[in-house]
C-alpha cells in the first residue's frame, strides 16, 4: 500500500515535472531568442536569477528543509495542526512582505556587487531589470509556503502541476514581446545575428519583458490556493509562535538558515567571477558569461527534476515519519529506494548527454549563436558528469532534515561552496575565456566531495547504509549504459556529418537537424540500453517500468 502510494505520488511528480520542464524549455528558447547570451542577456539573467536566491538565501531554506517535518509532528496534535499552520503561515507572509522591501531597498547594492566591471550601461539595464524582478521573493515565499502545506498533506499534484502555469504565463508574456518589439536584425562584420545591446532596451521592453517574468510568479503562487481548499485547509490569521511546539524547528531552522546562507554563496562567486571574465570581451570578440552557465544548467537540471527531485520529494514525507517514529531500518529502506530508483534514468542519461551536449543545447536554443552552442556543450558536458552526486545530495539533505539534522546538511554546504570558491579563485589566475569551463568544474567536483560527505555523515548517525545493493545496481545499470552508448554514439557519428554545418544552418535549420540527430542516436540508444538491462536483469528498470504500467491503466480506467 505505501508503495503504490510512493508510485502514485511519484508518477504525479514526475508528470507535472516533464510538462513545465518542456514547457521551460521552451521558455528559455524564447528568452534567449530574444536577449542573447552576451551583455543584456547576462543582464537579465543576474536580475531574474537574484530573487530565487535571495527568497532562498532568506527564508526558503527554513520553509522548505523544516516546515514539512514539523507538519509531519503537528498534525499528529487534536486540531490536525491547523493552529500550528495558521501561525506559521501568518507570521512567514508577514516576514516575507517586509524581506521583499528591504531587498528592493538594496537593489543597486547587489547590482554593483554582481555585475563586475561591465559598464554603466550594463549596470543601468541589470538595475532596471533587477527592480522589476525583486517582487518575486515574496511570491517564491508564498509557493514553496503553501506548496509545503500541500506536501505535508500528502497533496502532490497542484505543487508539482504549478510551474507549468508559470511556464504558460512567461511563454504568453515573450511570445506578445516578439510581437511588438521583433528582432532588429543586427548583425557583426561576419554577417552573425547579434543581440540587442543594453542602450538599445526601452522602458516598455524592459517592463514587458521582466513584468511577465515576475507575472508567472504570481501565478505560480496563487495556483495552489484552490487546492489547498479542495483539501480542507482553511486559513484564519494567527499571531504569535509560543506555545505550539517551535523550539525544535526554531533550532533546526538556524542550521537551516546557515546552510542556505552558505550555499547561496556560490550562486554570488559564480555570478561576479563570469561577469568579470566577460567585462575583457570586446565587440568583435566577447566573452560568454552567466546566461550561457544558465543555459547550460538548465539543460544539465532536466533529468535531475524529472526523476531524483519528483522521487525524492514524494519520499521525503515518509522519511519524516519513519524519522519521527524512530524506524531506522524503514529509514534505511526509504533511503535506499530513494538512491537506487533515480540511477535507472540519470545514469543513461548522464552518458547519452556526454554524447549529444553540443546539439542538445542547439536544439533547446535555437536562437543563440554557433560559438555559445560550443562553449555551452563544453560546459553541459563538464556539468553532467556531476549529475549523479547531484541527486545523492539532494536525498542526503532531506533524510537529515527528517532527522532533525541541520548540522550535518550545513558541513555539506561548507565543502560545495568551498569547491566553488576554489573555482572561482582559478578563474582570475587563468586566462578569461577559460572561467566557464573552470567554474562548471568547480560544480562538478563540488558536488562530489558533498555527496560523499552527505553519505559518510549518514553512515556515523544511522551505522551501515547497505550500499553494497546499490553499487550492484549502479554496476549493473552503467554497463547496460555503457553497451547503449557504444552504439548510439555510432548513430550519432553517422548521422551528424549528414545534417551538415550548424554554421551554415538557419535558426529553423537547427532545430530540424539537431532533432533528427537526437531522435535517432536518443532511439538507437534507448533500445539498446533497455535491452541490456533486460539481460543483465536490472531489478530498478523493471520497478520503474512496473510502475509506469500500472499508472497507465489506472489513467485509461
Amino acid at each position: 500500500m505505501a508503495g503504490g502510494s510512493l508510485a502514485r505520488s511519484s508518477l504525479v511528480m514526475v508528470g507535472g515535472s516533464f510538462a513545465s520542464r518542456a514547457l521551460g524549455v521552451v521558455r528559455g528558447a524564447l528568452m534567449t531568442a530574444i536577449i542573447g547570451t552576451l551583455a543584456a542577456g547576462d543582464a537579465f539573467g543576474l536580475a531574474n536569477t537574484l530573487p530565487n536566491v535571495l527568497y532562498l538565501l532568506a527564508a526558503g531554506g527554513i520553509l522548505n528543509a523544516v516546515l514539512v517535518p514539523a507538519l509531519s509532528r503537528a498534525m499528529k496534535l487534536e486540531d490536525g495542526g491547523q493552529e500550528f499552520t495558521d501561525r506559521v503561515i501568518t507570521v512567514a507572509l508577514t516576514g516575507m512582505a517586509v524581506l521583499t522591501g528591504v531587498i528592493m531597498l538594496g537593489a543597486g547594492f547587489f547590482v554593483w556587487l554582481l555585475s563586475g566591471d561591465r559598464g554603466p550601461q550594463f549596470s543601468s539595464l541589470a538595475l532596471a531589470f533587477t527592480l522589476m524582478c525583486l517582487p518575486q521573493v515574496f511570491f517564491y515565499g508564498v509557493y514553496a509556503l503553501l506548496g509545503q502545506i500541500l506536501n505535508a498533506r500528502e497533496r502532490f499534484g497542484a505543487f508539482a502541476w504549478a510551474p507549468f502555469v508559470a511556464n504558460v504565463v512567461a511563454i504568453a508574456g515573450l511570445v506578445v514581446f516578439m510581437v511588438i518589439y521583433p528582432d532588429p536584425h543586427q548583425v557583426d562584420g561576419g554577417g552573425r545575428r547579434l543581440p540587442r545591446p543594453p542602450e538599445a532596451w526601452t522602458g516598455g521592453m524592459i517592463w514587458l519583458f521582466a513584468g511577465t517574468a515576475t507575472l508567472s510568479v504570481v501565478a505560480q503562487a496563487l495556483w495552489l490556493v484552490p487546492a489547498l481548499r479542495r483539501a480542507g485547509f482553511t486559513y484564519r490569521p494567527r499571531w504569535g509562535l509560543r506555545g505550539v511546539g517551535l523550539g525544535g524547528v526554531s533550532r533546526l531552522a538556524l542550521w537551516a538558515f546557515g546552510g542556505l546562507a552558505v550555499s547561496q554563496l556560490g550562486f554570488f562567486i559564480n555570478t561576479a567571477v563570469l561577469n568579470h571574465a566577460a567585462g575583457f570581451g570586446t565587440a568583435s570578440h566577447p566573452i560568454r558569461g552567466p546566461l550561457l552557465y544558465q543555459v547550460a544548467f538548465t539543460i544539465f537540471m532536466l533529468p535531475h527534476a524529472f526523476i531524483a527531485v519528483s522521487i525524492i520529494t514524494a519520499l521525503f514525507p515518509r522519511l519524516s515519519r519513519d524519522a519521527a517514529d524512530g524506524d531506522t531500518p524503514a529509514l534505511l529502506r526509504d533511503f535506499r529506494r530513494g538512491l537506487t530508483l533515480p540511477l535507472v534514468a540519470n545514469l543513461p542519461v548522464m552518458v547519452f548527454m556526454i554524447i549529444c551536449a553540443r546539439p542538445l543545447v542547439a536544439l533547446l536554443n535555437p536562437g543563440i549563436d554557433t560559438v555559445s552552442i560550443e562553449l555551452g556543450g563544453y560546459a553541459l558536458t563538464v556539468m553532467v558528469l556531476g549529475i549523479i552526486p547531484f541527486g545523492i545530495d539532494l536525498l542526503c539533505y532531506r533524510t537529515f532534515f527528517a532527522l532533525d539534522d541541520g548540522r550535518a546538511p550545513l558541513l555539506m554546504q561548507v565543502v560545495l561552496t568551498g569547491a566553488t570558491a576554489v573555482a572561482g579563485v582559478l578563474t582570475y589566475l587563468a586566462p578569461p575565456q577559460w572561467a566557464l569551463g573552470i567554474v562548471a568544474a568547480g560544480m562538478t567536483v563540488g558536488n562530489v566531495l558533498s555527496s560523499g560527505t552527505g553519505l559518510v555523515l549518514l553512515r556515523r548517525r544511522l551505522g551501515p547504509l547497505g550500499l553494497t545493493q546499490v553499487l550492484v545496481s549502479t554496476a549493473r545499470i552503467g554497463v547496460a549504459a555503457v553497451a547503449a552508448a557504444l552504439l548510439g554514439g555510432g548513430a550519432f557519428a553517422v548521422v551528424s556529418p549528414i545534417v551538415g554545418d550548424l554554421a551554415e544552418m538557419s535558426t529553423w535549420q537547427r532545430v530540424f537537424g539537431n532533432g533528427l540527430v537526437l531522435a535517432l542516436a536518443g532511439l538507437v540508444f534507448v533500445v539498446v540500453y533497455l535491452g541490456a538491462a533486460a539481460v543483465l536483469q536490472v531489478p530498478e528498470v523493471r520497478e520503474v517500468a512496473a510502475l509506469a504500467r500500472r499508472k497507465t491503466v489506472r489513467t485509461r480506467q
